[in-house]
């Protein structure tokens, strides 16, 4: 996949999972938010993984499509650049600001979701279309490769508990049927 489609379809899963947050889109998501229905989990689960999410994300922009981007040599790529690690700097403070406080909660993920949004507004309309009429579709693809292999690279391995156990669940009850049925057939 092309990297400048990587990072369109990394912004998606972030601006989705700012609606999560809030109780998902459209008017379900809007009467979940005024009824006071969206559980204090589901916006734990939705916080975490855009922590999760933004951190991937910057650190893949910072070590492979940055430093691509900088070599064109291209002035206005530069100060695009430039412009994208500040936002990311802003990204990672409010991200450490984020607490618990549910009153402060709120507005500390407005805070971040604005920025956030105003740096995908700048990379999607001016960065990335840039991109793609300097660096060709065979390169920009390879970018692509290389991304996605750090960000496999990066991904915790283990699963989650529930996950894991289910496993070995499953794990057992294939072994026990399996030992009933050897031994009918004796």
């Amino acid at each position: 996949m092309d990297a400048t489609e990587l990072i369109e379809k990394d912004h998606d899963r972030v601006e989705e999972l700012f609606r999560r947050f809030r109780g998902g889109g459209g008017i379900t998501g809007m009467m979940r938010r005024v009824a006071g229905t969206v559980t204090p989990r589901e916006r734990r689960t939705a916080l975490a993984r855009i922590r999760g999410e933004l951190a991937m994300h910057t650190r893949l922009e910072e070590e492979i499509f940055y430093p691509t981007a900088r070599r064109t040599g291209d002035a206005e790529i530069t100060r695009l650049l430039d412009e994208s690690l500040k936002e990311h700097r802003r990204v990672k403070e409010l991200l450490g600001k984020i607490g618990a406080d549910t009153e402060e909660l709120d507005a500390q993920v407005d805070a971040l979701e604005q920025c956030v949004q105003h740096h995908v507004s700048e990379e999607e309309n001016e960065m990335l279309p840039r991109v793609r009429m300097l660096i060709d579709e065979r390169r920009r693809a390879e970018l692509g490769r290389r991304m996605q292999a750090r960000k496999r690279a990066l991904r915790p391995r283990t699963t989650r508990p529930a996950a894991r156990r289910a496993q070995r669940t499953r794990g057992r009850r294939a072994t026990a049927g399996g030992r009933r049925r050897r031994r009918r057939a004796s």
